[in-house]
């Protein structure tokens, strides 16, 4: 994170994660201590917070002058105010600049900045050296990001999906409509569900890939990635899906290749197979065409208790999360949300004893190396799922409020199994997640990613895992 914010910006955000998993009034000098700056510094931070942020969202009160605490409305989660961070960011700028293939100079981007050529260079070089970490280059005359046009793309989806819905739609030549409908015929072609959160996180996925094509950079595939691009034709017959809603975007039929890209984006986010034998063609296909693979998901899964009826999605899941990294090599854990202070993460089956075993499996073969060039960013998923889907075996009430997660299923299942803890079924029952959000026979919905458009149920922006706040926002909807 320190390499898309500034040092400043970056301590600001450690703050407002204090103050947001604390929960609690806290003193400056704790606070002053905890960043390592003297009170003016932090007095400093406290007003550019309260500056940056509406007061409808957030603020950060003082007490005496000598105390603080956050005050934000049932809306804000940390996802959302990292979203704000560094959507005002300059290297979020910087890289938008690059996306809209805007070929700026080094002089024209310090002028709209109002900064001096080397603190610009200086906020370069720094981008740089993210990208490098991610096999891309930042060249600087004009800026632009160069490197493997896969990890280019993906770049601009990582950090796109982290600012959205905060920065708007972007891609203002792109209808999302025509989107949804692809992602719609999509669904029934693969006998898959979105949820609402992720069929945002595709179309963006999308249309980064649309806009990269329009502006004329082809997809330059190793024999690697060439090789895995007509398994997944063959696997998933791409060639008989309908992409012709994106084509008439800007009226050019798509190659075969920017298909398979436009496909595979969408194991970036996260679905639901709502039928069985869907899911069991995936494993199947796994089990036989890369069976190393599919030994390293049994070994990790088995570290974790799963109910026998989870068990498959589990494995597909974590099968599904590897897939990415077979066309994308290396990838740097770019932006991950720093949560400092919170001390609701699960922790059941210990950090060290999956990446113990993440290690091994990655010697097991080839197919599997990329495991530990990106431990950074597999390790926390694969600890996150396996501990849910442990804490989800331990429970064994039939639960029956609409609970929609960025991650999908089984973070779904893990905040309700959260809720449960805190309200019995005589005050609060569970509806069935087809995610529809019209029409549905609910009262609220509970989110941990912010949901756009116009709803006509209350919705409530948790974060996941959920903070003592966010179960005292439902108890006073309840009342």
């Amino acid at each position: 994170m320190e390499k898309i914010l500034t040092k400043s910006d970056y301590r600001q955000l450690r703050l407002l994660s204090l103050l947001f998993f604390r929960n609690k009034i806290v003193s400056k000098k704790y606070a002053a201590d905890y960043l390592n700056i003297n009170k003016v510094t932090l007095n400093k931070d406290i007003d550019a917070i309260n500056n940056l942020f509406s007061k409808d969202m957030l603020e950060i009160k003082v007490l005496k002058t000598k105390w603080i605490f956050l005050v934000r409305d049932n809306q804000t989660n940390f996802a959302s105010i990292t979203a704000d961070m560094i959507y005002n960011s300059q290297a979020f700028r910087i890289i938008l600049s690059t996306l809209r293939d805007e070929k700026r100079t080094p002089t024209s981007f310090a002028q709209s900045e109002f900064i001096s050529k080397s603190q610009l260079y200086n906020k370069l070089d720094e981008l740089d050296n993210l990208l490098a970490e991610n096999r891309l280059i930042l060249n600087k005359t004009p800026i632009e990001i160069l490197g493997n046009e896969v990890d280019v793309s993906f770049f601009y989806f990582h950090i796109l999906d982290r600012v959205y819905p905060r920065s708007g739609w972007l891609f203002d030549e792109i209808p999302l409509d025509a989107i949804h409908t692809y992602i719609y015929k999509m669904e029934q072609f693969m006998d898959i569900r979105l949820s609402p959160i992720a069929k945002t996180d595709y179309a963006i996925a999308i249309s980064v890939q649309l806009r990269r094509a329009k502006n004329g950079y082809p997809l330059n595939l190793t024999e690697k990635q060439l090789l895995y691009w007509q398994e997944t034709v063959e696997v998933f017959n791409i060639e008989q899906m309908d992409f012709s809603d994106l084509e008439a975007i800007f009226a050019k039929e798509l190659p075969l290749n920017e298909k398979s890209i436009i496909f595979l984006s969408l194991f970036l986010t996260s679905f639901t197979y709502t039928k069985k034998e869907s899911l069991n063609k995936v494993l199947a296909y796994y089990e036989k065409s890369r069976p190393m693979r599919y030994k390293a998901a049994q070994e990790l899964v088995a570290l974790a208790t799963i109910d026998a009826k989870d068990l498959n999605f589990v494995m597909v899941s974590l099968l599904g999360f590897f897939g990415k990294y077979t066309f994308l090599g290396k990838s740097a854990y770019i932006i991950e949300i720093e949560e400092h202070e919170n001390q609701n993460k699960i922790n059941r089956i210990d950090k060290q004893i999956i990446e113990d075993k993440l290690i091994e499996v990655s010697g097991y073969a080839a197919d599997l190396e990329f495991i530990r060039a990106n431990m950074e960013a597999i390790l926390p998923y694969v600890h996150e799922l396996l501990n849910i889907s442990t804490i989800l075996s331990q429970s064994h009430e039939k639960l029956h409020v609409k609970v929609i997660s960025k991650n999908g299923y089984t973070w779904e299942e893990f905040l309700k199994y959260r809720i449960r803890q805190h309200f019995s079924e005589e005050v609060l029952a569970f509806s069935n997640n087809d995610y529809s959000t019209s029409n549905v026979e609910c009262d609220l919905i509970i989110t941990d990613f912010p949901m756009v458009g116009e709803h006509s149920i209350d919705i409530l922006t948790w974060n996941s895992p959920p903070t003592e706040l966010d179960f005292e926002i439902l108890r006073e909807f309840i009342k």
